[in-house]
């Protein structure tokens, strides 16, 4: 069995510079009853104060209603460098600050289940605060589907 036949891959979010602030594409958990979101944050990421980022539920696609708290963890090391695949220990948060020493050039994973979400709310945004002075960050979803077909089924509007 392949990894795309078992969990839904979703690219959310492909920026050169997230300067502005930026929010990711929202994605609808109607069907997953668990989602991974996967940041990496490129070696250009940088800034006095780091990107505050929020996880936010919503009954439409792009509404973001309530920050939602999230369990979280980070590579040991950069990139291409030993123990860049090693997971620090988890933690929570509702508005994760990025210290920008820590994640440049590292990956941090978010993960959440859809039973934490309120009834009628069934989109989940991840917004990336303006502190940040300047950065590249990619964001894929990787989603437990209820369904059977992951690959042929969309969650993004």
């Amino acid at each position: 069995m392949r990894t795309y036949q078992e969990k839904k891959l979703v690219p959310l979010l492909s920026s050169a510079d997230i300067n502005a602030g930026v929010d990711s594409d929202s994605i609808d958990m109607t069907a997953c009853p668990h989602v991974c979101f996967v940041l990496v944050f490129g070696p250009s990421y940088a800034g006095a104060a780091g990107a505050i980022v929020k996880l936010y539920e919503g009954a439409t696609h792009a509404a973001k209603t309530t920050a939602k708290t999230f369990t979280y963890t980070y590579t040991g090391a950069a990139i291409k460098s030993a123990s860049a695949d090693v997971l620090e220990t988890e933690a929570t948060s509702a508005a994760l600050q990025i210290a920008t020493a820590t994640l440049l050039s590292r990956m941090l994973l978010i993960e959440f289940d859809a039973a934490e979400m309120a009834d009628g709310m069934r989109y989940l945004t991840l917004e990336i605060g303006a502190e940040a002075d300047a950065g590249q960050l990619s964001i894929v979803a990787i989603m437990d589907p209820a369904f059977r077909s992951p690959a042929l089924d969309t969650v993004i509007a």
